[in-house]
């Protein structure tokens, strides 16, 4: 049925990778557009989200509140952390190039998918980061071969360093075909009016044929020359959200129907002029989104977008709201809910005082603390809780923090932790340390 392909959407995390439910650098706070609705991000009519955790011995053992894969509902979607090239007999990383590094990564995931009874033949969403563009040639043909039918929709991004100084990691979600099903699960969407896609990735796949589609990051190439514009971070960033909005309208969907985005950027000084453009796109409620300044893009691009929008059948429940967490400044609400199949995507948040507005003093024991109640406030806002985070995304300003985050992070998850990546990014907003942006099922 297609209220379950719904579920993939949730997935964007994306990738995920998500930071706007948080205060972003921008020099004066803009008034948000009024929320379609506000709370109730749970309908009445809400088909509830079984979660479970998904465990295989031939992929690397867990370290940390995480789990490798969590499945909803009834199985049908997987949200998969991140693996990077450990060795699962050894527990160690592999010695090797990236080509080995990726062909690791690669197995640790298949064997993931397979213990929740998918394969790569599900996956519709995936985000790579590398600690060095010069690398991706080399991992795009091993990742590649992985992927007979249409490939997934995907973002790649260069990363300022991974844990056990790993050179790439990949995270992504699959929605499995249900048995009774004569319709494709998952369907490539194609634009002639965005760039084609070149190498292992689908503009956007389309879930179930009309529930959600996850849109591939898009940067700044002209579709007719195939060759980056010239000109500004405003022109740039226009030309993002036209290749973006070719590809939604391929899909049946527009910029109303987002419910989450991802902003990639090379320089988190462009955020102020970059947001001037992006918010014009928005005429509703924006969705939420995460906003990260990476180590770099691909083709030398000043910013990259992916997203994921909710079609046919399904529809945005509206904005959630919380006087309990920092304000939206910008074009981005705190939280989306989505319905029939509820999920909840939640901006990223960094570790603003929602009293103040301005960053908490201390260690970033002290600002993970900050950020999970952020957090929580949000999730009780749209009738969620942490026990109903399927998947979260840790951004870092230095990958060495990991161990007090855990800590702190852990605790909010007495019962089996949710998938997730965590990457040490170019810098977060505010001179943050730690930024995480979720998505509950509920």
């Amino acid at each position: 049925m297609r209220n379950f392909s719904l579920l993939a959407a949730v997935a964007i995390v994306a990738c995920a990778h998500q930071s706007a439910s948080v205060p972003e650098p921008i020099a004066a706070a803009t008034p948000e557009a009024t929320p379609e609705t506000a709370p109730s991000a749970v309908p009445e009519a809400a088909i509830p989200a079984e979660r479970r955790a998904v465990q295989s011995a031939n992929a690397p053992k867990v370290v940390g509140p995480y789990s490798a894969a969590i499945q909803v509902p009834a199985g049908r979607v997987v949200f998969l952390s991140g693996q990077i090239a450990v060795d699962p007999v050894k527990d160690r990383l592999i010695t090797g190039d990236v080509v080995k590094q990726t062909e690791r990564v690669m197995q640790n995931l298949k064997a993931v998918l397979d213990a929740a009874g998918a394969s790569f033949d599900d996956v519709v969403k995936t985000t790579i980061f590398l600690t060095d563009l010069a690398d991706f040639a080399k991992a795009n043909e091993v990742y590649g071969r992985y992927f007979r039918n249409a490939p997934p929709a995907r973002a790649t991004v260069q990363v300022a360093a991974l844990s056990r100084g790993a050179r790439v990691a990949i995270e992504g979600v699959a929605v499995k075909s249900g048995a009774a099903s004569t319709a494709p699960a998952r369907v490539a969407v194609q634009s002639s009016q965005a760039p084609r896609a070149i190498g292992p990735y689908s503009q956007a796949i389309d879930v179930a044929a009309g529930s959600f589609v996850f849109v591939s990051g898009q940067i700044p190439v002209d579709p007719a020359s195939g060759e980056l514009v010239q000109g500004d971070i405003v022109a740039q960033t226009e030309r993002v959200m036209e290749n973006l909005k070719a590809v939604l309208a391929a899909s049946g969907a527009s910029f109303d129907d987002v419910v989450k985005t991802n902003i990639y950027l090379a320089d988190l000084g462009d955020f102020t002029k970059i947001n001037e453009t992006y918010g014009r796109y928005f005429q509703k409620t924006p969705p939420a989104r995460a906003t990260l300044q990476m180590a770099a893009l691909p083709r030398g691009a000043r910013i990259e977008i992916e997203c994921v929008a909710v079609t046919a059948g399904n529809a945005r429940a509206g904005a959630v709201q919380s006087a309990q967490a920092p304000a939206a400044a910008g074009a981005y609400s705190q939280g989306i809910g989505v319905t029939p199949v509820s999920f909840l995507f939640v901006s990223g948040q960094i570790p603003l005082d929602p009293a103040t507005g301005q960053p908490v003093p201390g260690d970033v024991s002290v600002q993970t603390e900050r950020v999970m109640q952020n957090l929580k406030a949000v999730l009780e806002a749209g009738g969620a809780s942490f026990d109903k985070v399927v998947k979260t995304t840790i951004f870092v300003a230095d990958i060495a923090d990991v161990a007090k985050i855990n800590e702190t992070y852990g605790r909010y998850f007495p019962k089996a932790p949710p998938a997730r990546a965590t990457v040490q990014v170019g810098a977060l907003p505010r001179g943050a340390r730690v930024e995480i942006d979720c998505v509950a099922a509920l």
